[in-house]
C-alpha cells in the first residue's frame, strides 16, 4: 500500500493506468523526437503510485521489438482527473528497475 509521499510496490498494469498512459502518450512521443511507436502498440508492463496533491505514476512501457525500447514514464493525474506527462527516461531494458525520478 501506498504511503503519502513514497512509491508503493510495482503493480500489474490495469486499463485504468493503460488509459491513463494513452492520455499522455502524443505529449511522451513528443519529448522522445517522434521515436516511440503508435499508443496502440504500447505495452504497459508494471507501475508505481505516489500518492500527493493528486497521484503520481512511474510507469515501465515496452515500445519496440529491441532489448533497450522500454520507457519510464512519470503522470501526474489530478485530482479532476486530468493527467499530465511530468517526465520521460528513454533507452531502458526490461531488468531495469521502475524507480522515483524527477521531470
Amino acid at each position: 500500500m501506498a504511503r503519502c509521499g513514497g512509491t508503493g510496490d510495482v503493480k500489474e498494469p490495469d486499463d485504468s493506468v493503460r488509459e491513463v498512459v494513452a492520455s499522455v502518450w502524443d505529449a511522451a512521443n513528443e519529448k522522445a523526437g517522434g521515436k516511440l511507436c503508435a499508443v496502440q502498440a504500447v505495452q504497459v508492463l508494471g507501475y508505481k503510485t505516489q500518492v500527493v496533491a493528486g497521484t503520481n505514476y512511474f510507469v515501465k512501457a515496452k515500445c519496440g521489438d529491441g532489448e533497450s525500447d522500454h520507457v519510464h514514464l512519470r503522470i501526474f493525474k489530478g485530482f479532476d482527473g486530468k493527467s499530465q506527462l511530468h517526465g520521460i527516461r528513454l533507452d531502458h531494458k526490461l531488468e531495469d528497475p521502475l524507480e522515483y525520478f524527477e521531470g
